[in-house]
């Protein structure tokens, strides 16, 4: 009997949903690129110039460097799709399910946005450091902390602690018992985690500080405003994925291994 991996089938499911027929209308060329730093992407990847072409209509900036207005607005709508919070009944999930969300729905969203928006921060913070109390410098300081933390955080998640919590509810269900991890209990691991989640919101805190809530200058290109936008997004993301790990996955597997250990 073949075996379902739950994250390939959630992978195909965030897939087809986020290739939903596209509602947004054709606006600027700066209109697009301040919807987040992904639309910068694709505005540069078809030649189109953000900083002096900011007022044209996208298609007539698509005409003048020879770019199918389809292609580049298809590609853009795909970029700028609004990522929304999710709704589920949670409790109704198996933990392995659940830890199968958390890795597709933030885990693999956070190893394929924090390199790409640092590489534009890393640009930006070295054209720009010292404009407006040196914002950029002291927003890349944080970020690059960020991302380092993260880093480590998913990899631990996913090397020790899901794997421990997947097995545990396994055993539970036949009815075994299994001998303590290494690490005595699952609430040691628990701990850990839960820690590293309160030093990332505080610097979620100095990142919204530094930027004064994510608004940028008058100043602020377009550019400057799509990688805002998408630092707003990233929080989040982030806060969603904290609270269904703080609030729902954690104490249902302490639960778990405490039914386990009478």
């Amino acid at each position: 009997m073949a075996v379902t991996d739950p994250c390939a089938a959630l992978r195909q499911t965030e897939c087809m949903s986020s290739h939903a027929t596209p509602t947004l209308a054709a606006g600027t060329v700066g209109d697009w690129t301040s919807r987040n730093f992904r639309c910068v992407v694709v505005i540069e990847k078809f030649g189109l110039d953000f900083h002096t072409e900011a007022e044209l209509p996208l298609e007539e900036a698509c005409r003048i460097h020879g770019a199918d207005p389809a292609m580049v607005l298809a590609e853009l709508e795909a970029a700028a799709a609004a990522r929304t919070a999710v709704e589920k009944d949670w409790d109704s999930m198996s933990l392995r399910e659940l830890i199968a969300h958390i890795i597709v729905r933030h885990h693999e969203y956070l190893k394929l946005e924090l390199p790409r928006l640092r590489a534009r921060l890393d640009r930006m913070a070295g054209r720009h450091g010292e404009r407006d109390g040196a914002l950029l410098t002291r927003l890349h300081e944080v970020y690059c902390d960020l991302q380092a933390d993260l880093d480590g955080h998913l990899h631990k998640e996913e090397m020790i602690l899901f794997p421990v919590i997947e097995r545990y509810e396994a055993a539970a269900k036949l009815g075994q018992l299994m001998p303590p991890p290494p690490f005595g209990t699952v609430l040691n691991p628990i701990g850990v985690m839960e820690r590293e989640h309160d030093a990332v919101k505080e610097m979620l805190a100095r990142m919204r500080e530094i930027t004064r809530d994510y608004v940028p200058a008058d100043y602020a290109c377009a550019n400057f405003r799509g990688v805002f936008a998408s630092l707003a997004e990233l929080e989040a993301d982030l806060f969603e994925h904290i609270r269904l790990e703080n609030d729902i996955l954690h104490p249902r597997a302490a639960a778990v291994e405490k039914s386990m250990r009478g």
